[in-house]
């Protein structure tokens, strides 16, 4: 069976979503990792994030917003935050894609990848 064509909204604008906010809304139903380990990531470490778009229908100009959880490759640390590389590509639009380069927080991750987690630990 074919697959079906991915849904392409313009992009009109996106940013994270505060995980630590949303931990304390729902403590029992949204983990994240210690906050210890989404301080302490290094390059190569893969964390995933909330990436809130806003996106516009080009067929009828109407916008809305969507809420994708996305994986981010580290690349350095600045400050007390990082700079990562993005490693998915969106469901709903092209605009934004593999490769982008994006600035976060520790209370912007809600999981670490566990392969480079248990590298880390050795």
């Amino acid at each position: 069976m074919a697959e079906s064509p991915k849904p392409t909204f313009t992009l009109v604008s996106w940013s994270l979503d505060d995980g630590e906010a949303v931990h304390r809304e729902a403590p029992d139903t949204f983990w994240m990792p210690p906050k210890e380990q989404r301080e302490s990531l290094r390059p190569g470490d893969i964390a995933k994030l909330m990436f809130r778009m806003v996106l516009r229908d080009p067929a009828t100009g109407e916008e809305q917003e969507k809420v994708e959880r996305m994986w981010v490759g580290v690349t350095s640390r600045e400050g007390q935050g990082y700079r990562g590389a993005l490693d998915n590509d969106p469901h709903y639009t092209r605009d934004l894609a593999a490769g982008a380069e994006v600035a976060f927080e520790p209370r912007h991750v809600i999981r670490i990848y566990e392969a480079a987690a248990r590298d880390k630990r050795g």
